[in-house]
């Protein structure tokens, strides 16, 4: 399928999570991500991005997140001088995006899992690996990426997928995360997971072009990554994850080596993620085929935790860039490759 169609079809479902309350005026609105837009105020002043998304403001919010932050535009008038309008707190969009909440920035995240016993402050929660007893008041972590996922919905909108599976969920939310996703095949009930890959697709489509060599694209991603995220120097858990790189902009090296194979995939570029060791602790990084060479990449390196006076500043080296296995394994010790995607 055309990348622009995959695109649209990607936005559609972006929708339900950048939506936000239609106000009559111009004034900034609250967007359900708790960031202020005024869509009217990007539009007239982007006529570049109207061109391509419309005037729909949650395409325009779609662009400003993914791109036009990062460029420089502004989300509303300098002065700020209108009030501003609240998202409705009755807004479907805005009510999962509190679930998504739980999933995403706070606590574990346990894919693959699901709750086997639960009562106020205690949480026992079963994966295929592990079984995790947590005890205590505020518990916030949430088990199955899935939860939302409407397989019956699915199953409706891909008859030929029905045909297959049936309404089965896990089933069906195998095939939509592995390979609807990339068809353009429309979801209800997607998470954070799903939706920043769906971001990442529509990153890939504006940093490289059909005619740029392999090469280029992986530095175009390489650029963008480093540039885009920082190490999280706490390393929370989610910072392990595609989302917490998307959504939180800081990631460890799971969440970097994750990342930049997704993009890989979007790009149809051969790549892996190795896990092992780096300087003696548990690392991640990945590997690259570039004309049929393995050739090897750890963008976490790349981006190392720099800073002038105490102050944070970003810092883009090139030592970990496709580089072949025998320097990288000078000091990488690799112990398993994934394909993860």
């Amino acid at each position: 399928m055309n990348i622009r169609k995959l695109l649209l079809s990607a936005a559609a479902l972006l929708i339900s999570v950048f939506a936000y309350s239609q106000a009559v005026s111009a004034a900034p609105v609250q967007m359900a991500d708790g960031n202020l837009f005024d869509p009217e105020y990007y539009a007239a002043n982007n006529p570049d991005v109207v061109s391509i998304f419309g005037t729909d403001p949650n395409y325009l919010y779609l662009h400003y997140v993914v791109c036009g932050q990062a460029e420089g535009r502004l989300p509303y008038a300098p002065n700020g001088a209108a009030a501003v309008v609240p998202a409705g707190t009755t807004n479907t969009a805005a009510l999962q995006l509190d679930v998504f909440s739980s999933l995403v920035g706070h606590g574990k995240i346990f894919e693959n899992g699901h709750i086997a016993a639960q009562s106020p402050g205690y949480l026992q929660i079963e994966t295929p690996e592990y079984v995790y007893t947590i005890r205590g008041s505020g518990i916030n972590v949430y088990k199955d990426e899935s939860v939302l996922f409407d397989a019956n919905a699915y199953a409706m909108l891909n008859p030929d997928l029905a045909a297959v599976y049936g309404t089965d969920k896990n089933a069906l939310w195998n095939e939509y995360k592995t390979e609807g996703v990339y068809q353009g095949r429309q979801a209800m009930g997607t998470t954070l997971n799903a939706n920043a890959k769906l971001l990442i697709i529509q990153v890939a489509q504006a940093i490289t072009t059909p005619n740029m060599t392999t090469e280029q694209k992986i530095r175009a991603v390489h650029d963008w990554m480093i540039n885009y995220a920082n190490y999280d120097i706490t390393y929370a858990d989610v910072s392990q994850t595609i989302e917490g790189f998307i959504y939180n902009r800081t990631a460890v090296c799971a969440g970097y080596a994750k990342t930049f194979e997704y993009f890989m995939k979007v790009l149809g570029i051969p790549c892996e993620t190795i896990t092992g060791y780096g300087d003696g602790s548990d690392h991640a990084w990945n590997r690259v085929a570039v004309n049929g060479v393995w050739l090897y990449i750890d963008v976490t390196w790349d981006d190392p935790v720099y800073t002038v006076n105490g102050a944070r500043r970003d810092k883009l080296l090139y030592s970990y860039y496709l580089i072949p296995e025998a320097q990288m394994n000078a000091d990488h010790i690799p112990q398993a490759y994934h394909d993860l995607f």
